[in-house]
């Protein structure tokens, strides 16, 4: 069944990383079913931002703690919870502005990756702590090309804080994709699905908002003052080089944690076990896998190696290896390590049913041995004992339903367990199966500043809830990361809440 056009136009919009539903698996290797009913035992709430954005001129530290009152004050004035910021460390609701691997198991990846998430109630140390991605272009009151609106996504984070999971309601602000600007704070009202959300866990409040201004704890007083900041003020320019994933080819494709990564010049698109898309909008490569150089304009292939569970990044005659996403020390070497000829790799990938790894170049391919850490006797051999599966690949991986995948142009073939043979139907679109396109899509800039111009602005969302996919990298307090100690920052796996992947061109 096929997403109708409406699903598809919201979906051209940036994602928070809580999942979709409220009862998710998470990326982690056990399942972990959240309760959506997960809330506070009490109801006057203390916050504090503890750390303000470092590189956003725009936005002063006055207007950011102003922000995030009035993002609170949404809840807390349909809802009997009572807001009061605090200058100690004992807030319930810890706010951080921070990059990268940032020490709760979900790191953020950059600029149009993640661009933030909260944990939700419960007995954790973090619950209710809300984190938003430094990296990101934060913004107020500009239009929505020049970055994130630092109000819509902290309602929408500050939902996940106080319990409540994505929905698929159209109206409402726990969408999981985020839809630009709400308007003015000053006069934001919740949709109607919000109120009643937040009305059957903590009942209807009977009074005016107790929310308190930045440093009053004693009582209401005048509400802080958001000043009216003049129009345009950013001036980061939109990115140009963000490739169309609707479009074009892959560079590479890779599955990695269990998840999917579609890799395309410098940037990547990540999909979860559940093969939802994390973001519309690809991460930038280099900063999210610490050690490439710099420079790197594509990869080749990727593959996660089978016993140690490291990354294998291959370019031209050289690869890296990644334990989580921190290169090894002694990388890059040459890829004639494997035996291969000095010709570079078209594909790699790790086949389930013998758990031998095979790269792919020109018409040939080759089996290793990744424990033993030797080429198998006999190869190269002619890629057409893969029957249906095309010369000169683009990439390959194993999917977590058994199947072997193999990508070519905007195509891929699908090939059964240990099966080597293309399934009938095949081939099939790459963009319309795996990255939510439809036919005549394209992410370029002229369409996305029509579609922009066109969107609905009653509509909020975010995706990325317990275990975390785009805006709101949303972590609930039973999320875990994928593994114990995932480098990449577990956070990359990770069951984040609103992880608002945003990219320049067209943000989250």
């Amino acid at each position: 069944m096929h997403p109708d056009h409406a699903t598809l136009v919201l979906m051209k919009t940036p994602r928070c990383s809580l999942p979709d539903v409220p009862d998710w698996e998470p990326l982690g290797r056990q399942r972990r079913a959240l309760n959506p009913q997960s809330k506070w035992n009490k109801r006057h709430l203390s916050w504090r931002v503890r750390t303000f954005p470092k590189e956003s001129p725009l936005l002063g530290r006055d207007t950011v703690r102003a922000l995030m009152y009035y993002a609170l004050k949404v809840w807390s004035d349909i809802a009997p919870l009572n807001f009061h910021e605090v200058a100690g460390n004992e807030a319930d609701i810890q706010i951080d502005f921070t990059k990268a691997d940032h020490n709760d198991g979900y790191p953020f990846d950059g600029p149009g990756g993640t661009v933030a998430h909260a944990f939700f109630p419960g007995e954790r140390f973090t619950a209710g702590d809300t984190h938003f991605d430094d990296d990101e272009a934060w913004t107020f009151r500009s239009p929505d090309a020049h970055g994130m609106d630092l109000f819509a996504v902290a309602v929408h984070e500050f939902g996940h804080a106080i319990g409540l999971a994505h929905t698929s309601a159209m109206e409402s602000i726990m969408r999981p994709y985020y839809q630009g600007p709400v308007g003015d704070p000053l006069k934001y009202d919740l949709p109607y699905e919000d109120k009643v959300r937040v009305w059957q866990l903590y009942g209807v409040r009977d009074s005016v908002s107790h929310t308190l201004r930045p440093d009053d704890t004693s009582q209401p007083a005048e509400p802080p003052v958001l000043l009216d900041l003049p129009e345009n003020r950013s001036t980061i320019p939109p990115a140009r080089d963000v490739p169309d994933r609707c479009n074009s080819h892959f560079d590479a494709v890779a599955q990695i944690r269990g998840e999917a990564f579609f890799f395309k010049g410098k940037y990547f698109w990540r999909l979860t076990r559940e093969k939802h898309l994390v973001s519309l909008h690809p991460a930038q490569i280099h900063r999210f896998w610490r050690g490439l150089p710099a420079n790197l304009d594509s990869v080749d292939a990727v593959y996660e190696r089978p016993g140690d569970h490291k990354i294998v990044f291959f370019k031209g005659l050289k690869y890296w290896v990644f334990k989580d996403n921190n290169v090894e020390e002694g990388y890059p070497r040459p890829i004639s390590d494997f035996g291969l000829p000095m010709e570079g790799v078209d594909a790699a990938f790790v086949w389930l049913h013998n758990d031998k790894t095979y790269f792919f170049k020109g018409s040939r391919y080759w089996r290793y041995d990744d424990h033993l850490r030797r080429m198998d006797l006999g190869y190269p051999k002619d890629s057409t004992l893969w029957k249906g599966v095309p010369p000169h690949l683009d990439d390959a991986m194993r999917w977590s339903d058994s199947a072997s995948y193999f990508f070519k142009g905007k195509e891929y073939w699908r090939v059964e367990g240990s099966d080597m043979e293309v399934e009938a139907g095949y081939p099939r679109p790459i963009g319309k199966d795996w990255l939510v396109c439809t036919e005549m899509q394209s992410d370029s800039p002229e369409i996305e500043a029509n579609n922009t111009a066109t969107r609905g602005r009653g509509r909020h969302h975010a995706d990325h809830a317990e275990s975390g996919y785009e805006v709101c990298s949303c972590t609930s307090d039973s999320a875990t990361p994928l593994t114990p100690q995932l480098a990449l920052s577990p956070l990359w796996w990770v069951i984040p809440l609103w992880t608002v992947l945003v990219t320049l061109t067209a943000r989250l």
